[in-house]
């Protein structure tokens, strides 16, 4: 069974929170944390996971591709996961661009 990453998008792929469809347009990017996900997505099932409202999620998307961030599915509603969220609250960002999975 492939593992699954849930990365959230605001404060993980994203430096700043995004409330409004203008904000996740033009939210700014974390480079370094794309530039990471996008090396796992061979390996690994990506799943966008944010708490970002359903009208929100187009916007969110467009951000995804301008950003050529690589993916297989995006949620809003929080569901399991096989190696850890990606996040501010759980795996740091820091860890998960040391490659180090959930101990």
């Amino acid at each position: 069974m492939a593992k699954v990453y849930l990365i959230d998008m605001d404060g993980t792929l994203t430096k700043n929170v995004c409330w409004t469809e203008e904000e996740c347009l033009n939210a700014e990017p974390s480079q370094e944390v794309i530039d990471k996900v996008n090396s796992l997505a061979g390996r690994y099932w990506i799943i966008i996971w944010t708490a970002r409202q359903d009208e929100l999620i187009p916007a969110t998307i467009k951000w995804l591709r301008k950003h050529n961030v690589y993916y297989h599915a995006i949620s809003n509603i929080k569901i399991p996961a096989g190696v850890g969220y990606v996040d501010d609250h759980a795996i740091t960002i820091n860890d998960f661009l040391k490659g180090g999975e959930r101990r």
